[in-house]
């Protein structure tokens, strides 16, 4: 077992460089991952404080201005969601009237600007960061992960032509079983830390405080005991593309808006997010469908039931959208420490041509990537990343196919199959 403590987190020095040079640094991410214990490690002497403290709470709504005045800076204020508008305002007003750099670091278990009970976006003032739950490469103590030696390759590499650098590390000695229980286990530290019966009781204990107490607290919903339901059903289809309607009709929410507002609260909780669709003009690219992804894949193997054991079987339901998942997930999370101006998305069009997640830089290159939970990979796998780079030309950078084999391998030019396990380990 792992002590969430001992692991240090990839984004702290994009944080200490945000608190030298804005006003406000805002930390938001889902509960449990983290965001508490990192902020306590980077404010060297400022004040913390918790609006999840039920003693600090009242002070925070009943006297905001007061609340922010004269406290050591930086001035944390942890779940500052629960604080309300009144409050955002004091720190924007606090921060006007002196605006030297790394006044406040605020947290939250929301998406800042997505909050119904928020209206004020620092605009301007604040630098906005996101901590999601551990990733492979934080657990592993891993010196880089597949994500930084693509968009940053090594010096003297073939990286921007073939890319053989990738082709050079060792065999995967990673196990089907072992990479169900990676996915089973997600990145929460607290889960990371627990054997796997008592991870089951946290994630149970953990949808009833996330997805019940935070929703129905900042958006009033009436119907907060169908959220875990919500979620279970956002679980069956990870991976999968969103189509409303479908979701709509197998949880019979009453109207179709309610039930894309109940999933628009698993976004705001960092509990789901979507990839949108990429098409070379942003007017195509406003006709795809997303896909949807459970942001964590512990959480979704727990909401459906499924174990290590039983995720190992080949035929096992769900394992294919999993594997998926926990790529994607892993990606986005290595993102947010290294590379937050990275997009990602998914390609799909009407002749049924798919690839699972591509990631374009600001200036238009291209990474695509496949993922297979199978140990073998064959040529045709790549068929549509090859399609990909036939259309696109220089502007793809590598097509990677992930699969749960051993060995690295070339399919074609620029086109790789990896281990999965390359993930963290390169």
């Amino acid at each position: 077992m792992v002590e969430r403590v001992t692991l240090p987190r990839r984004i702290e020095p994009a944080m200490r460089r945000a608190l030298g040079a804005f006003r406000v640094v805002v930390l938001h991410g889902p509960r449990q991952s983290g965001k508490t214990t990192l902020s306590r490690r980077v404010i060297d002497g400022g004040t913390f404080l918790s609006l999840d403290e039920p003693a600090l709470l009242p002070l925070a709504l009943d006297d905001p201005t007061g609340f922010v005045a004269g406290r050591s800076r930086p001035v944390v204020i942890d779940e500052v969601q629960r604080g309300g508008d009144d409050l955002v305002r004091a720190v924007k007003l606090a921060v006007d009237a002196d605006p030297s750099p790394g006044a406040f670091l605020l947290t939250g278990s929301t998406s800042f600007l997505t909050v119904p009970v928020l209206s004020e976006s620092l605009a301007g003032r604040a630098v906005f960061l996101h901590l999601p739950p551990f990733s492979e490469v934080e657990i592993e103590g891993a010196a880089r992960g597949l994500l930084a030696r693509l968009v940053d390759p090594p010096r003297g590499s073939a990286a921007g032509s073939d890319r053989s650098d990738l082709l050079q590390g060792p065999p995967s000695a990673v196990t089907r079983h072992q990479y169900s229980e990676r996915i089973c286990r997600g990145g929460y530290p607290e889960a990371v830390r627990l054997g796997d019966g008592d991870r089951r009781l946290w994630f149970s204990a953990y949808v009833h405080t996330a997805v019940t107490r935070d929703v129905v607290e900042l958006t009033g919903a009436r119907r907060a005991t169908e959220l875990p339901r919500m979620l279970r059903a956002v679980a069956a289809r990870t991976a999968g593309e969103l189509v409303m309607q479908d979701l709509h009709r197998d949880l019979e929410f009453g109207s179709i808006d309610t039930t894309a507002d109940y999933l628009s609260y698993l976004e705001m909780t960092h509990l789901v997010t979507r990839l949108p669709g990429w098409a070379t003009g942003a007017a195509t690219r406003a006709k795809r469908r997303p896909k949807i992804h459970v942001a964590d894949t512990g959480l979704a193997a727990s909401v459906l039931g499924l174990t290590a054991e039983s995720l190992s079987d080949p035929a096992a339901e769900g394992r294919g959208p999993l594997h998926e998942t926990f790529a994607v997930v892993e990606l986005l999370r290595q993102a947010a420490a290294i590379a937050p101006d990275l997009r990602f998305c998914h390609y799909r069009d009407s002749r049924g041509r798919e690839i699972d997640l591509l990631i374009e830089r600001p200036d238009g290159r291209l990474i695509a990537l496949e993922v297979k939970a199978g140990a073998t990979v064959r040529p045709a796998d790549a068929k549509w990343l090859v399609w990909l780079r036939d259309l696109i030309g220089d502007r793809l950078e590598a097509g990677l196919v992930l699969y749960t084999g051993p060995r690295p391998l070339r399919l074609s030019d620029r086109i790789l199959a990896l281990p999965l396990s390359y993930l963290w380990q390169v």
